[in-house]
């Protein structure tokens, strides 16, 4: 006995639970509610039938499961390519599948279940446990013989006979509704037909998105190409700038060439001495000056003359000797030159040094610098300005036509709207239809 019933992704079911109680289980409800799916599902579960169109739309599976009464849990899963069973037996932590087994479901799955067809005299088998809706007696569609055959073992063949007539007038009502749906499903796909434009309305908007994002990416570019012409201009000015400079420094005069200084040095330390004996003989007069005039003294003239006389050739001698030995190893003594010359090219020196040293921090100063890069020709910045230019203007051309195909789309999907709210659900599966998922998915049905 079946206790639950799962259904996942089986036909209008995403995911449905039964919790059957003891006695008879009565499902009821308006039409397009799954409930004959509900027992397609048990037919699937006890039969393994091949189409693949129970796998609800947008899932990769269809799975039904039923819990039974001792302990054990079946289920059947239907993928696009294969079906398969799993069985956990009471007290398994992991069930045990079953993928490659041939049409009728496995030995195990059919011992557990207890739902096989049975078996008559004729060699036919007749399904006594699941019918669906257009078959839901088991003789309806059978041979006389069959249904002689099963009458023959049976103990309630009238009543068998009055369900079967029963279910007769059932079957005419779902065929005259069958072919009410059918007409409405022609008057839908005509419907469905006027939507046909919608790929080309998107491929427009594909190529409106790429157009945006090209002239987007040309936009975002423009500051770096400013930035670069603000570079190039401030570059030219620096450049202008060292070019005057130069301009300047060729024009001044070399320097003069520097003459000889070792005889201006030997003049100028002849000075020195001098001007050192100068000051000597002034501190000495200075020293001198306060003292007394000496005493007078008796007329030693005579005597004074004769030591003078002695002193003074003695001296002489003595600068004689002296005066003899140096100049015998000198040199002629120069004439000395005029120093006015001399004068000038020195303070020219020193005003050259201050060049000299001014031009050498100009050097280091561009040393440092990097060498000025190589002017390019405009043509190729005008000729991608004049690009810009026409990217543009085919830009806001798209962005004109991409609004004209907006109001267009706002319009298609206003009228999609009035007609998914007129339908309420999907007319071939009974699921939930909205304009957006019929956009962005489709309403498609695998056969």
């Amino acid at each position: 006995m079946i206790n639950k019933i799962v259904i996942d992704n089986f036909m209008a079911h995403e995911h449905t639970e039964f919790e059957l109680g003891a006695g008879v289980t009565i499902l009821t409800g308006p039409n397009n509610t799954g409930k004959s799916a509900v027992v397609e599902a048990l037919r699937c579960l006890a039969t393994n039938p091949t189409p693949k169109h129970y796998i609800r739309h947008g899932a990769k599976e269809a799975r039904v499961t039923v819990e039974l009464d001792d302990g054990s849990t079946v289920a059947w899963i239907r993928k696009k390519r294969s079906s398969g069973y799993e069985l956990w037996r009471p007290g398994d932590a992991e069930p045990q599948a079953y993928w490659k087994f041939g049409r009728r479901p496995p030995e195990d799955i059919r011992e557990v279940l207890k739902l096989d067809m049975v078996e008559l005299e004729t060699g036919n088998e007749v399904d006594i446990h699941v019918g669906n809706q257009r078959e839901p007696v088991f003789l309806l569609n059978q041979p006389p013989s069959n249904a002689a055959a099963f009458f023959a073992a049976s103990t309630e063949s009238a009543h068998l006979l009055a369900m079967q007539n029963l279910l007769k007038r059932q079957t005419q009502d779902a065929k005259r509704r069958e072919r009410e749906l059918l007409d409405d499903v022609r008057r839908i796909e005509g419907e469905i037909d006027q939507l046909a434009a919608l790929p080309d309305v998107g491929l427009q908007l594909e190529n409106a998105q790429t157009l945006e994002l090209e002239s987007t990416r040309l936009e975002q570019a423009i500051p770096g190409l400013e930035s670069i012409l603000e570079a190039q201009q401030t570059l030219t000015a620096a450049i202008q700038s060292k070019r005057m400079t130069v301009t300047l420094l060729n024009d001044l005069n070399a320097p003069p060439v520097p003459q000889d200084v070792e005889k201006l040095n030997g003049h100028i330390s002849t000075l020195r001495s001098v001007d050192r004996k100068a000051r000597f003989t002034d501190a000495v007069v200075a020293s001198l000056a306060p003292l007394s005039p000496p005493p007078e003294v008796e007329d030693t003239r005579s005597l004074a003359q004769v030591a003078e006389q002695l002193c003074s050739g003695g001296a002489a001698l003595e600068r004689a000797v002296a005066k003899k030995a140096t100049l015998h190893t000198l040199k002629d003594f120069p004439e000395p030159d005029q120093t006015e010359p001399l004068a000038g090219c020195i303070d020219a020196m020193i005003t050259l040094s201050y060049r000299r040293n001014r031009l050498a921090r100009y050097d280091d100063a561009l040393q440092a610098m990097e060498p000025p890069p190589s002017i390019e020709p405009g043509d190729g910045l005008l000729a991608l300005v004049a690009e810009l230019e026409e990217l543009e203007n085919r830009r806001i051309g798209r962005q004109k036509a991409l609004d004209d195909l907006e109001i267009q789309l706002q319009s298609v999907v206003e009228a999609m709207d009035a007609r998914v709210t007129e339908l309420g659900c999907c007319p071939t599966c009974g699921g939930d239809l909205t304009t957006e998922s019929f956009i962005d998915q489709g309403c498609r049905h695998d056969s």
